[in-house]
């Protein structure tokens, strides 16, 4: 029991540390940060519980402070750039809770994909063609490497909705425009 308890220790430290240490504008990455922050609040909660805590086991400390650490890490992806959440906080803010489809198309949908083709583009994995861009050799092999995780995985298409989500019928822009008040 000791164990759980000084593996919950190391991970409330870690959302501590974390938390802090991302208000500060300059330094490392948020992910290099989360992984700094986790590692060394386990070491430092692993050696302060050596010497205070009596025969503890360390493997259940390791799980209980590495999975919270994951956790947290995933939870934090999910807000920390998610455009869906920027569109809906947007909304919510926004008197009438309305914005019209092109506005959300230009303001949040088109710079977030324009980043990450720069990104692509940075890597050597895609290169501007004529107003467009094209896969390099680096790309395609990239790509192909993807796609044998995500045949692996059993990920079809795109891997970013089920086959319900994406076989459902929506409306499209021009409807959503056509009825905004």
């Amino acid at each position: 029991m000791n164990s759980l308890l000084v593996g919950l220790a190391c991970f409330a430290a870690h959302v501590a540390v974390t938390l802090i240490w991302l208000r500060i504008r300059r330094g490392p990455s948020p992910v290099t940060r989360h992984a700094a922050s986790a590692l060394s609040t386990h070491i430092i909660g692993v050696i302060v519980a050596a010497n205070l805590v009596e025969g503890f086991a360390y493997w259940p400390v390791a799980a209980v402070s590495g999975f919270g650490a994951v956790c947290f890490l995933f939870a934090f992806s999910a807000v920390y750039k998610s455009v869906s959440l920027r569109i809906l906080t947007q909304l919510d803010r926004t008197p009438g809770n309305a914005i019209p489809f092109v506005v959300i198309a230009r303001d949040y949908v088109q710079p977030e994909f324009e980043a990450r083709v720069a990104v692509l583009v940075k890597m050597d994995c895609a290169a501007e063609l004529d107003g467009g861009y094209v896969a390099t050799e680096t790309g395609n092999t990239t790509a192909r490497r993807i796609g044998v995780i995500q045949r692996a995985c059993g990920i079809r298409g795109s891997g970013l909705y089920s086959e319900s989500e994406a076989t459902a019928p929506t409306r499209r822009p021009t409807e959503i425009t056509q009825s905004f008040p």
